[in-house]
């Protein structure tokens, strides 16, 4: 798995991002997590961290939705953002994908070069102010944007902090949520942890992804 994801890190933000289990640097905390989540699945060759049920009500929002920005909270390994970029490749209009992690992917040039060069991976810390402040900017002016939160546990935090300050009617899909409330593995977040006071449930996605069990929040701004 090491050879996927780049050696260079920001451990004391690395460190807020990602708990790190006891006597595990950042890095064997990362690695251990894409193995045990990235286990037997795929997509186009290389792990993925979501399960595929998640990805069938992606590319459903996507083919129905056709959002032109597409925000990405946790890189990761970088085969979800490879996702984004093929869509943006594949599409008849101009699609911007940005993803931001304290750490890029090794292929991170190749998966920028897919969409045109239209594809940007950041090492930024989402909760910088700045970052905070450019990212609404971009999300605010985009005609349809979609903002897909998979960064700092519990996800909650992040829906909470950017959907306060978006415009109506964007698209927050919201991963590792615990869904019948009875947390398993020591992360995630339930219902309770958003505030309904600018988001509510997006339907059908958010039906679907109950029925479907992918652990995945689908919200829109109010």
């Amino acid at each position: 798995m090491s050879n996927l994801i780049s050696a260079e890190t920001k451990d004391s933000n690395f460190r807020r991002i990602r708990r790190c289990k006891k006597g595990k640097t950042p890095e064997q905390t990362v690695y251990e997590s894409m193995a045990l989540h990235g286990k037997n699945r795929y997509l186009f060759g290389y792990s993925i961290q979501q399960n595929m049920p998640s990805i069938w009500v992606l590319d459903h929002l996507l083919s129905s939705y056709r959002p032109t920005l597409i925000v990405e909270l946790g890189t990761g390994m970088g085969t979800l953002c490879t996702y984004f970029s093929v869509y943006g490749m594949f599409s008849n209009f101009d699609v911007e994908v940005i993803s931001l992690d304290l750490i890029k992917p090794v292929l991170h040039e190749e998966i920028c070069n897919i969409n045109d060069n239209k594809t940007h991976i950041l090492d930024w810390d989402i909760y910088e102010q700045d970052t905070i402040d450019y990212l609404t900017k971009k999300i605010n002016e985009a005609e349809r944007p979609f903002l897909l939160s998979d960064g700092k546990d519990p996800k909650s935090d992040e829906v909470n902090v950017y959907s306060k300050n978006l415009k109506s009617g964007v698209p927050i899909f919201a991963h590792d949520a615990i869904l019948d409330g009875k947390p398993k593995f020591g992360w995630g977040y339930t219902e309770d942890k958003i505030d309904w006071n600018y988001v509510k449930r997006y339907e059908p996605y958010y039906s679907w992804s109950i029925e479907g069990d992918t652990r995945m929040m689908c919200m829109i701004t109010e």
